[in-house]
């Protein structure tokens, strides 16, 4: 097989993969209660918040929602105690989101939970896979970072079922494929 058809195999593999491993994770949270009473959008806001997203604005177009729906979204997390806004220093007509310890250690209670599951997986795995994984995990961010660089800023793709991502309790109950947007 010549390069160019293991790379593209390879590419074509990966983009299968990826669903399959979001509507787990979807699934897992929701079933494992990692999020505690938060739905899975909720919980996406405290991620992007913690990774840097500060706008509202930022995170209506990373998770591709109208600004009304972020509004109430922010609303819900501020009333819970997860994150406050603030006058941004710079400009003090804008709101910039900051995370509240609740809020930063619900976001990581969920990171935690999911990497235990997954490293629990990789254990059954040889060294050697494991050294292959980190180095194709390696070339991979690699590979991700040069398609950002040359892609619009949108951010990450978002579970599409409004089911999933407003109502904690049915994740886990879901029985059908959760879509993403392709």
């Amino acid at each position: 097989m010549d390069p160019g058809e293991r790379s593209r195999r390879a590419a074509e593999r990966l983009l299968r993969l990826l669903p399959r491993f979001q509507r787990w994770a979807a699934i897992a949270v929701q079933a494992g209660r990692a999020g505690q009473d938060l739905s899975l959008r909720q919980l996406a806001v405290l991620y992007l918040v913690r990774e840097g997203t500060v706008f509202p604005s930022e995170l209506a177009r990373q998770l591709r929602i109208s600004p009304a729906v972020v509004t109430g979204l922010l609303d819900r997390l501020e009333q819970r105690g997860y994150l406050g806004r603030l006058a941004d220093p710079s400009d003090r007509r804008r709101l910039r989101l900051a995370l509240t310890d609740a809020g930063l250690e619900a976001s990581l209670n969920v990171e935690r939970m999911l990497s235990r599951d997954i490293a629990a997986r990789l254990e059954r795995a040889s060294i050697s896979q494991r050294e292959a994984l980190e180095q194709s995990l390696d070339l991979l961010a690699l590979v991700v970072d040069d398609l950002e660089q040359d892609s619009p800023r949108l951010g990450p793709v978002a579970v599409e079922d409004e089911d999933l991502w407003d109502a904690p309790e049915l994740c886990a109950k879901a029985t059908r494929p959760v879509t993403t947007a392709g």
